[in-house]
């Protein structure tokens, strides 16, 4: 006997298993990794520090070399791993810049044409043209993270007019929210940007798809999904996603 689930009973299908696998990755690849760092790093030290340590200055000098050799294969694999999960591809240079006030002026202009030409192309409503940002900058401190949000926001923006949604209702981002490691460390920072679009099942499961991808990924804070407000679009999804940036 097959049995047939409904649309709506689909996508929370499918966004049971897109938290889960973020969750997934969270708990089995980046935490363990975090750990096993720290223990390297602590017993590589041991071994350098400690006078007491009872072996013939050879045993040391192989055992110091053994932790560093395991402990640049894990710096090897986080790379790895931030490549995987970081939402921009040029991530090093955007955790790097440091924009002047005229820099996030000129970016915020660009990024508000593109993206009102891109949708007035692909025949998408843009409800709101100011992507939700301010033109202000009050404080010299906050421009890079400014510049983070609306980098955020272009993104999160592209990937929901390219996966062809019905119109893109508002975007606003969220204060950043860091991580540390387990030993205290910076690790990494979310760049939440709260959504809302109208869109058909398809563009939906297409998102799902997208953000999962290298170079696009967004971590889901939260999400609720509605009757749509737009002909031919059954859904309104209103939610919070995070773009991640890397220490």
């Amino acid at each position: 006997m097959r049995i047939r689930l409904s649309e709506r009973a689909q996508v929370a299908g499918i966004l049971v298993l897109a938290l889960g696998g973020l969750f997934a990755v969270v708990r089995f690849l980046l935490w363990p990794q975090f750990e096993a760092r720290r223990e390297i790093r602590e017993y590589r030290a041991t071994l350098e520090n400690d006078k007491s340590y009872h072996q013939s200055e050879a045993s040391q000098r192989l055992a110091v070399e053994a932790a560093s050799n395991q402990y640049a294969r894990l710096e090897a694999e986080w790379a790895a791993t931030v490549d995987r999960l970081a939402t921009f591809a040029s991530q090093a240079a955007v955790r790097r810049s440091d924009p002047a006030r005229i820099d996030y002026k000129v970016e915020l202009f660009r990024t508000r044409q593109s993206l009102l030409k891109k949708s007035e192309t692909l025949g998408i409503q843009l409800i709101d043209p100011n992507l939700g940002l301010e033109d202000a900058l009050k404080d010299r401190d906050r421009v890079r993270e400014r510049m983070l949000q609306l980098k955020a926001v272009e993104k999160l923006a592209d990937l929901t007019l390219d996966r062809r949604i019905e119109r893109l209702v508002a975007t606003r981002p969220l204060p950043p929210v860091p991580h540390k490691s387990p030993d205290g460390r910076p690790c990494f920072d979310e760049y939440p940007v709260q959504v809302a679009f109208d869109a058909p099942f398809d563009s939906l499961y297409a998102l799902f798809q997208a953000v999962f991808e290298e170079n696009r990924v967004f971590a889901f804070r939260n999400i609720r999904i509605e009757s749509g407000h737009a002909a031919g679009a059954p859904v309104r999804v209103t939610a919070v996603m995070s773009a991640l940036v890397f220490e």
